[in-house]
């Protein structure tokens, strides 16, 4: 057995040796010299031996003896002081010895007696032992989880959000865009929809933009729009949640569309001789657009929920209630509600943390778990200037929240359509089954060199399977993660089974006026 190659993040080993007859794909192998030890996993396997012509008796021998192999693998870590660390302080010489680690070997290279911050969500496929998470290094930096649809995403979340709730001041927010969360008894469900929140919370700016879809450079429209609001709140801020009275302000808008102005003189003659003359206001006329905007959100009632008469006081309460409450976790299930509305309301919450958070002095840690934050905090690829003032401020915190107790958590099947920035932040990477090359290119760019060459094998991952890479997992080996006791709403529908049943009877006319109506 031979050293042959040594790079920063791989090595090459030759051998016929009779022990690496039955090396596999992801098996971690020992590289020492006595001084230094690395820790790698093979990533390819090549059988070096080349057919010639020979005569029966030569091809015989041949055939008992051990095939040359060249063995490819890539740089975990290395063992200091008898525990895997995932840093390389020196590499050793070419005198190695070169072995598999067993599965004995690798529990006590984990430090199985450290059990401070740390909790367990599976164990690791291949060796039974225990996969451990550091609870501090996961939560103090950005996360992130990435995965095909149906690979089991939600179930790990809900794994990690479970144990994380166990902690007496843990403080969670999760942003749910399916309803996933809400049944889980330790969650407190803010069901949007059903829990008002008040257009002015959205702050005017957005209001104007993204909810009545007022261009920016709209000046007439949002020269009248600003007049209506500063007439209700004349110390007002556009950007922050300000009570207004939405009714009021249609109101004001319509008499500007409507106004007449008494120009002090009266006709001198004919039918309307005495009366007085009255002359069009500047903007008569001219705001029609945007009244008729008005009165389609104001009448639409699936949005019935963010017109509700709440006063700057409800402002309070429902920070109180997403910030502190009794429950360790607050879910703000947004499955119920318009996907626009949905994705306003994410970036005006998170925008209300984020700035109470600073204000704190000594504020207790506060962590967003965003579900399909792919939807919300896109890539950079044509935003409108409203999408991108949404979007900074998770680039915000992404770049400056831990140093005021504030962490991202992020979960997407889509990592190649996140925003750049924040994925670049991220720490730690739970990454389940991918097929997207696109997707894998991504995370791969964000892996340290040994682990990228991890995210190929996860193309045949099965639900549930995973690797976690980053400073709060002690490998990057595969994972098989454990069921939460309590499990999220979220299935995969046996499309074959379903139909091999009689269909029941549905009432399509009852569904369709339901749909109308809402």
């Amino acid at each position: 057995m031979k050293l042959v190659k040594i790079l920063p993040d791989k090595i090459q080993i030759r051998t016929d040796d009779a022990e690496f007859a039955n090396a596999r794909l992801n098996d971690l192998i020992s590289v020492s010299d006595g001084e230094v030890e690395l820790v790698t996993m093979i990533t390819a396997i090549t059988d070096n031996d080349v057919e010639t012509q020979m005569d029966d008796n030569v091809i015989i021998e041949e055939l008992k003896q051990p095939s040359l192999k060249v063995i490819e693998c890539s740089i975990l870590g290395s063992v200091i002081d008898g525990e895997f660390k995932q840093q390389i302080d020196r590499y050793p010489s070419t005198d190695v010895e070169i072995k598999k680690i067993s599965q004995t070997a690798l529990y006590f290279m984990l430090a199985p007696d450290k059990k401070e911050n740390i909790f367990e969500i599976g164990t690791y496929a291949g060796y039974g032992t225990r996969a451990r998470i550091d609870g501090n290094k996961f939560y103090q930096r950005h996360s992130c989880i990435v995965g095909n649809t149906g690979c089991g995403k939600s179930e790990t979340v809900t794994k990690i959000i479970e144990e994380t709730a166990k902690l007496p001041g843990t403080n969670l927010v999760i942003f749910d865009i399916h309803g996933e969360y809400s049944q889980l008894s330790y969650v407190d469900s803010i069901k949007m929809g059903e829990v008002p929140f008040p257009i002015w919370m959205l702050g005017f700016a957005d209001m104007a933009t993204n909810v009545l879809k007022v261009k920016e450079d709209s000046t007439v429209v949002m020269s009248a729009l600003r007049k209506a609001y500063y007439e209700q709140c004349p110390n007002g801020n556009e950007g922050k949640p300000i009570y207004f009275h939405f009714e009021k302000m249609m109101e004001f808008i319509k008499g500007l569309n409507d106004e007449y102005i008494d120009t002090g003189e009266t006709y001198k003659s004919g039918e309307k001789a005495g009366q007085p003359k009255y002359i069009k206001g500047d903007l008569n006329g001219k705001l029609s657009g945007i009244v008729n905007a008005m009165e389609t959100v104001y009448t639409d009632r699936r949005l019935s929920f963010i017109f509700a008469h709440k006063g700057q006081l409800y402002l309070k309460m429902f920070l109180e209630r997403i910030m502190g409450g009794d429950k360790p976790v607050k879910n703000i299930d947004l499955s119920g509600i318009p996907h626009d509305i949905a994705v306003l309301i994410i970036g005006a919450i998170t925008k209300l943390i984020y700035n109470i958070q600073i204000m704190q002095k000594d504020a207790g840690p506060i962590t967003l778990v965003c579900d399909e934050a792919h939807v919300y905090i896109p890539t950079d690829f044509q935003l409108t200037a409203a999408q991108r003032r949404m979007i900074e401020i998770f680039e915000n915190i992404a770049k400056e929240g831990r140093k005021f107790g504030i962490t991202l958590f992020v979960a997407s099947q889509r990592p190649s359509e996140l925003n750049k920035t924040i994925m670049a932040q991220c720490a730690n990477y739970i990454v389940m089954k991918l097929n997207n090359e696109n997707d894998k290119s991504m995370i791969k760019g964000m892996m340290p060199a040994g682990s990228a060459d991890a995210i190929e094998t996860t193309t045949m991952f099965s639900p549930g399977d995973c690797l976690v890479v980053g400073d709060a997992c002690a490998i990057p080996l595969k994972i098989h993660v454990e069921l939460a006791k309590e499990r999220p709403q979220s299935k995969t529908i046996d499309f074959w089974t379903e139909w091999g049943k009689e269909r029941d009877s549905v009432d399509y006319a009852a569904c369709l006026e339901e749909y109308l109506e809402n």
